[in-house]
């Protein structure tokens, strides 16, 4: 299970990208805001959050996505520079990326926990373990979804040549 969890949270992106491209350049802050909504719901359902204490927890969740997401965006300009440059890189700058995205690691970690302690003050311990566990499952789920939408049917997956 941890496996498939684990190929969502790589592959998810990667679909994502590969959907974008097939789509205007327009489509992408549409299907960002959709996905952005299914997440909001997924996550408040599961969390049975009530109206008073999604209030509360919505905006401290975003602040903490927002520093995640500039960590991010950190690894990926380094990802993107070794794809760029993989052969050139010397071994002082390939240490000095490896230093960079444990940094990065660590300020992830440092940062759920810093969210973790607000989280437990407006949910409780409980739903905030849970709420660790929910983004790895909503890319599971969407992954899903994405994956029924492309196959179609069921009747429409039968090789060809076979009858009903």
């Amino acid at each position: 299970m941890k496996t498939i969890q684990q190929l969502a949270f790589i592959l998810l992106p990667i679909l994502l990208t590969a959907n974008s491209f097939a789509q205007g350049p327009g489509d992408d802050k549409e299907k960002d805001d959709k996905i952005e909504a299914l997440k909001v719901g997924f996550i408040t359902k599961e969390l049975s959050l009530t109206a008073g204490e999604a209030e509360k927890f919505w905006p401290v969740y975003n602040e903490m996505e927002e520093k995640m997401k500039e960590i991010r965006q950190s690894v990926r300009k380094i990802n993107q520079e070794l794809r760029e440059s993989e052969d050139k890189i010397s071994n002082d700058d390939a240490k000095k990326k490896l230093n960079t995205l444990f940094e990065n690691d660590q300020k992830e970690l440092d940062l759920k926990k810093e969210y973790s302690e607000k989280f437990i003050k407006l949910i409780g311990e409980k739903r905030t373990l849970k709420l660790l566990s929910l983004e790895h499952e909503f890319r599971r789920v969407l992954l899903e979804r994405l994956k029924d939408r492309r196959e179609g049917p069921p009747n429409d997956r039968r090789p060809h040549g076979n009858k009903p």
